[in-house]
């Protein structure tokens, strides 16, 4: 058992102050950390890449001090916003403004299909996230990597 630093007398090592003169006791608990400091690259990039809401865990990864000047996290991150924001594009204003067109359900078979080439895009560069390997697309690629080096 612990003696108080103040009068001498044995406290609980649990205890936060002493029960006979009134010190507090110093704390034996660990230091908090941050808890982006547990996270690897790997598991930053992979969570990126979660259909919908890897745009959470992105714009954090994109804010934090730890994958500041990380370009290979920022570059996920940022396909990852670009993704996200055309699959937005795609799911909800393209369809509204072309709504009036003639040939109501051809372009609602398109846009299905075009939804899920953008949803088989997010599973494939989770799974290449997953195995640790670089993939840019076609023009969100260019986007995301212009956007990684430009703020360092």
């Amino acid at each position: 058992m612990p003696f108080c630093t103040n009068c001498g007398t044995r406290v609980d090592a649990k205890a936060l102050f002493c029960a006979n003169c009134g010190t507090g006791q110093p704390s034996t608990a660990l230091p908090a950390t941050d808890f982006l400091d547990t996270i690897s690259n790997r598991t930053a990039s992979i969570l990126c890449y979660i259909p919908v809401f890897g745009v959470i865990p992105a714009i954090i990864f994109l804010a934090s001090q730890k994958f500041r000047r990380n370009i290979w996290v920022r570059f996920d991150a940022f396909q990852a916003l670009y993704l996200f924001v055309s699959w937005l594009i795609l799911s909800s204003a393209l369809p509204t403004l072309i709504s009036g067109w003639p040939g109501w359900g051809l372009e609602h078979v398109m846009f299905l299909v075009i939804r899920l080439f953008v949803l088989f895009c997010w599973i494939y560069l989770l799974v290449k996230a997953a195995q640790t390997q670089q993939v840019r697309l076609p023009v969100l690629g260019d986007l995301a990597a212009r956007s990684a080096f430009e703020q360092l």
